[in-house]
């Protein structure tokens, strides 16, 4: 797409009126950050979405950070997205599946850091279908294994849709989800769709393929109260869309609040951010199709089924998914303030609306 643009003089086209996402949201949810290839500080959470294949598909494996804000509200930023391409083969086709479920067992000790087994890891999200083995997978990720160092990790377990080997595999720890896209693939998507109206997950910006980024670091209270003004000036001056996005991050980039510095990326920081690049340019080209049944559809448009994948934003739908379920169980459990709760808040922050210190 990036060479049609390029070489080809070719206008920019997504799925048109019917597009799910539109670039402009993409544009208005992303920011120029480095991939994250480890838990870095030890402390962060991280949810896995793996759409696996052997022979026709790709094999990604996309990794989304959950954090909470002040104000308790959970949100995910794509942090990393992997295709399993065996590139000792001449026709880049996915890898062995052996060697795809020992590099997810990598990918899953990186994150997790030095915490106890998979502290750290929310869930990893495992398409069902027959095309890609899913469900064998998960059967090999049942038990203990052996890491690289000599080190036993407990196994992973769905004990919804293993129930049958529950008491089995005893030790398993139940951060696996299987999903059926039969069952699941209309639901996951209206959730990404969702989850990207309301900003509660962003992406990297785009990459120039230079070898490195210009990342801004400044105050967030005061980034954040000049980016609302500059926001609201633009949108007055008319800008929209991907035009208010970029005019937003050069004025942002001349801010007092705001210091540049410069991050030099290594090869496997570039493939992550070339691999989000190409997952953003299959979400904004897949389109609703309506059905009898009341659940729509989604798949690519007939222009590009024969030349993208939509891997990489069925992985993304997964995760928005996993999100959207976290945010509405986080509303529903979320404590009631007493009157004590109150009295104790309100002395700390007077003045201070209680919507606000609540939530």
């Amino acid at each position: 797409e990036k060479a049609r643009r390029e070489y080809y003089c070719e206008f920019t086209t997504d799925a048109g009126l019917n597009a799910i996402i539109k670039r402009g949201t993409i544009a208005r949810n992303s920011e120029t950050r480095a991939p994250l290839l480890y838990n870095d500080t030890g402390k962060k959470k991280f949810v896995f979405a793996y759409d696996p294949a052997r022979s026709r598909d790709n094999s990604v494996i996309l990794i989304m950070e959950v954090y909470q804000t002040e104000d308790g509200e959970y949100k995910g930023r794509f942090v990393n997205c992997v295709n399993l391409l065996d590139v000792g083969k001449k026709i880049k086709s996915p890898m062995r599946t052996p060697d795809q479920i020992e590099y997810l067992k990598q990918l899953i000790l990186d994150y997790n850091g030095d915490a106890p087994d998979y502290e750290n890891i929310e869930c990893i999200l495992i398409d069902a279908g027959s095309g890609g083995g899913g469900v064998n997978i998960a059967d090999f990720l049942m038990e203990d294994w052996i890491d690289k160092k000599g080190k036993t990790h407990r196994g992973l377990i769905d004990k919804e849709y293993s129930a049958d080997y529950v008491s089995r595999y005893p030790d398993a720890i139940n951060k696996l989800k299987l999903l059926s896209p039969t069952q699941y693939k209309s639901i996951i998507y209206e959730a990404m769709i969702e989850m990207l109206d309301i900003d509660a997950i962003s992406f990297t910006a785009d990459y120039d393929h230079k070898g490195y980024l210009t990342v801004f670091e400044a105050d967030e209270k005061k980034l954040e109260k000049e980016k609302k003004r500059i926001n609201e000036e633009l949108k007055a001056q008319g800008f929209n869309g991907d035009e208010l996005a970029k005019k937003l991050e050069e004025e942002l980039s001349h801010a007092s609040c705001v210091n540049t510095k410069v991050v030099k990326l290594d090869q496997f920081q570039e493939i992550a951010l070339a691999n989000i690049d190409a997952m953003k340019e299959e979400m904004v080209n897949m389109v609703r199709k309506k059905r009898d049944s009341g659940k729509d559809s989604f798949e690519l448009t007939p222009e590009k089924a024969n030349k993208l994948h939509d891997d990489r934003s069925y992985c993304a739908a997964l995760c928005s998914w996993w999100l959207s379920e976290k945010r509405l169980e986080n509303i529903r459990v979320r404590k009631k303030p007493n009157a004590a709760d109150i009295i104790s808040k309100l002395q700390v922050n007077p003045g201070k609306p209680l919507n606000k210190l609540f939530g």
